[in-house]
């Protein structure tokens, strides 16, 4: 087993708990943690007592998006821009066991995109579900809300919005499959892989296959950014003024700018 500062990776009865670890920071998605969360990810492929991995977060949060104070750890090109910010959601699509995730508290922008990446998403009652950095100026580097959900109307209100929900309405809009008591997650997605684990498991992978043909042929493997809109969005207008206020003003000005101001 690979040692990781960033993630906790356990393995129990038929499953790999990967939990994201940066609790102090929301478990914001930064370099090192995605690099290591792709390597659990690999790790329990690899292992054949695992049937299910599980995706949690430790602390408050699943996890509130991507860190958008390391910016001097970001790379230099807005294409390794990309796929650092999505290889991680295309690693659990391609991965032939099934993902669960397992959230509790905030699964915002980035956190967003990859709790519901998940094949299965379970939530606690305090969760909410969103992307708040569409004010940033920033879509998501791979679209997940339309194929996932219950009507693209629901994707383009939380898209256009960038307002969050709580989980029972994130559940109404498809994009949970249960909503339970705050103390009741982890019983809940071990009671899933339990009944998981009932069927086999080449089943299993065929049948996950099966479905993500389906999506791709929805267009899921062209929901993606392209690089000359990366660009654009990235360093355009709104994210630079954004920078500007957080540099001169601090994190706190530049977040209230962010969600307190109209933009063009």
């Amino acid at each position: 087993m690979a040692d990781y500062d960033c993630v906790e990776y356990e393995v129990g009865v038929g499953a790999a708990w990967i939990r994201l670890d940066r609790p102090e920071k929301l478990n914001a998605l930064n370099g090192a943690l995605l690099e290591e969360l792709q390597a659990a990810l690999r790790e329990a492929e690899a292992d054949d007592a695992v049937r299910v991995v599980v995706l949690a977060g430790n602390g408050p949060a699943f996890s509130a998006g991507y860190d958008i104070g390391d910016e001097e750890a970001q790379p230099d090109t807005v294409e390794a821009r990309l796929l650092r910010s999505r290889g991680h959601l295309d690693a659990i699509f391609d991965l032939r066991k099934p993902v669960i995730a397992a959230v509790d508290g905030h699964a915002l922008a980035g956190g967003c995109n990859l709790a519901l990446a998940a094949d299965l998403t379970f939530a606690t009652e305090r969760s909410e579900f969103g992307y708040p950095d569409m004010h940033f100026g920033e879509p998501p580097p791979k679209f997940v809300l339309p194929f996932v959900g219950n009507s693209l109307k629901y994707a383009r209100e939380l898209l256009y919005s960038g307002k969050t929900v709580p989980a029972r309405e994130a559940e109404r809009m498809g994009y949970v499959n249960r909503v339970v008591a705050d103390d009741a997650l982890e019983e809940t997605v071990a009671e899933e892989v339990d009944h998981i684990r009932k069927t086999p498991g080449a089943v299993v992978a065929l049948t996950k296959e099966m479905i993500n043909e389906v999506q791709e042929a929805q267009g899921d493997r062209r929901g993606r950014i392209d690089e000359a809109l990366a660009t654009l969005t990235m360093e355009g207008a709104a994210p630079r003024r954004f920078r500007e206020i957080r540099d001169e003003e601090g994190l706190d000005a530049a977040l209230e700018w962010m969600h307190g101001t109209d933009k063009e």
